[in-house]
Order: C-alpha cells, then sequence, then structure tokens
C-alpha cells in the first residue's frame, strides 16, 4: 500500500466519523429487574470491588456473601447499584424479593434430579452446571432441604470455583476428606472462590465444625490443605 501523507489529516477525520458513535455518551439503561439473581462470591472478592457498599448484600456463612445481579447476554453479570432501582421506584424489598424468586426459579430442576436419585455418591455431589451463579443454589432452600432430604442428614457444602458446588452427606466416612477435597478444587479451580467449608441442615448454612483434629488441638493451615 503506497503512503500519501498528504491525505492524512482527511483520513483521520475519516475515521474518527466512522467509530463517533462509540464516543458519544451513551444514556442511561436502567437494569431489567426479571433478570436479577443472587450471585454468590467471597468476602475477598468484594473487597476488590470499589462500589461494594453500593450493592444489595445477604450474609450467608464463613467467608461467603451473596450480592444482587443482573444477567447479561454473552453469560456476563454486573452487580447492580442501589440507586439504579431507586430512581425507578423500587426498595431493597422488592428488588430482593425478585432475586428470591428468579434464583429459585433457576434451579427448580436440580431439586427433581436430587430427589431422583438412585443413590448417593460415595464422593457427592459435583454440580458445575452454571458458570456465574452455580454458588446461589446455597441461598435456595428447597434444593437445601432436597439434599439433606436425600442423604438423610445433615449435608456439607462449599463453592471452590464460582461455578462449583460441591456437597456430601456429613455422615459419610469421606467427610472427614471433604476438606481437602475443596482445597484442590480451589487450588486448581479457573475461577477460586472459597475454601470454606459449610454445613445445612436443609433450613440454614453454617459453618462446619473442623474435622479430623483433636478437640481443641490447633493446626497450622499448611498442614491441613
Amino acid at each position: 500500500m503506497t503512503r500519501e501523507p498528504s491525505r492524512a489529516a482527511a483520513l483521520i477525520t475519516a475515521f474518527v466519523a466512522g467509530v463517533e458513535n462509540q464516543l458519544t455518551p451513551r444514556g442511561f439503561n436502567p437494569f431489567a429487574l426479571t433478570r436479577v439473581l443472587w450471585c454468590v462470591r467471597s468476602t475477598a472478592y468484594m473487597q476488590d470491588i470499589a462500589r461494594a457498599g453500593d450493592l444489595l448484600q445477604r450474609e450467608i456463612a464463613g467467608d461467603l456473601v451473596a450480592f444482587v445481579a443482573e444477567e447479561l447476554p454473552g453469560a456476563l453479570m454486573r452487580g447492580i447499584p442501589r440507586q439504579e432501582w431507586s430512581a425507578g421506584g423500587l426498595d431493597d424489598a422488592a428488588v430482593a424479593a425478585a432475586a428470591d424468586e428468579h434464583t429459585a426459579r433457576r434451579f427448580t430442576r436440580l431439586i427433581a434430579r436430587i430427589a431422583g436419585a438412585g443413590r448417593v455418591p460415595a464422593d457427592g455431589w459435583r454440580m458445575a452446571g452454571d458458570q456465574l451463579f452455580q454458588g446461589s443454589v446455597l441461598l435456595v432452600r428447597e434444593v437445601l432441604a432436597a439434599l439433606v432430604q436425600r442423604a438423610r442428614g445433615d449435608v456439607l457444602l462449599a463453592v471452590p470455583d464460582r461455578g462449583v458446588l460441591l456437597a456430601l452427606p456429613s455422615a459419610l466416612p469421606s467427610a472427614e476428606r471433604f476438606q481437602r477435597r475443596v482445597m484442590r478444587e480451589w487450588r486448581e479451580g479457573m475461577n477460586p472462590c472459597s475454601h470454606q467449608v459449610l454445613e445445612t441442615d436443609g433450613e440454614r448454612v453454617r459453618t462446619a465444625a473442623r474435622r479430623g483434629t483433636r478437640a481443641g488441638a490447633w493446626v497450622m493451615p499448611w498442614l491441613q490443605e
């Protein structure tokens, strides 16, 4: 291609005109209430978000917290600042209720799959069908109840990667090794979330008691790993 220095100014003008719509500030696009969900991440993740204080949050247990997010096309999501729904005449209770409803609806099929499982695997369940919101299962009481009913007792839970939820009946012998499994998945995860082990009775989620150590014993963190 032959260079044409004399046309440089004209070429620059044409280029700017072609991308002018990208350079012009765009108007405000309100979020869609039909797309709001609870998104589960770690407290460390939230500390890295400058506007975390603007998000509607709900504590879960351990180092996990949920915040209201909007699902976007292309496997994307964004946390919704409170001022967006305030500007639309909504309050926190209305947005939280919508997030509850949509999150529960998202995992409805999982309830039937758990109830219909022929057996409980020795290493429990590994759920990884939702790249962005898999950990949000922790906020769906119906799913927690289905796990506990199928396990016939309390269930250990973990979200080592944002797209992975691990669940294991607390009464199984393999429960003693669950922490190591969680730690391994957390270290190898594409999008690590938390190596915290939680437990549910079907009604609520709590931090699980430490297993495999003597009562009152203190173990160096790297030995637990």
